[in-house]
């Protein structure tokens, strides 16, 4: 199980680092949400790409991801680890880093993430 989602969570990584964040709606339910820290519940594929979009504009890049844990709990895994990420401060690009978890439901075409969140 833990392969599948890391192949996932790859996938959303490569994805987002291309620079085309409306194809991250293929990761998500419709009625998903993203929890950004400090930020207000953003609800809805096209608001999270929209999400996206503005912190690829600002210039974030290089978003890897590693999965830790991966809980099967009824009809929904709950997947966690930690994640890194590149982006404007300090004059210049500097390495950020913290603790993801999504909620990921099965979707027609595989798992899909319902709830993302970090730190």
């Amino acid at each position: 199980m833990q392969r599948e989602v890391q192949a996932l969570v790859d996938e959303w990584a490569r994805t987002f680092n291309t620079g085309r964040p409306a194809d991250l709606a293929r990761f998500y339910t419709q009625d998903a949400r993203i929890v950004p820290p400090g930020r207000s519940t953003v609800f809805g594929v096209e608001t999270i790409c929209a999400f996206f979009a503005d912190i690829r504009a600002q210039g974030f890049r290089d978003y890897a991801v590693e999965v830790a844990d991966v809980l099967a709990k009824d009809a929904a895994l709950v997947v966690s680890g930690r994640w890194t990420l590149r982006g404007p401060g300090g004059g210049g690009l500097q390495l950020y880093q913290g603790n993801w978890m999504n909620m990921l439901a099965q979707g027609g075409t595989g798992r899909l993430i319902a709830v993302h969140m970090w730190n």
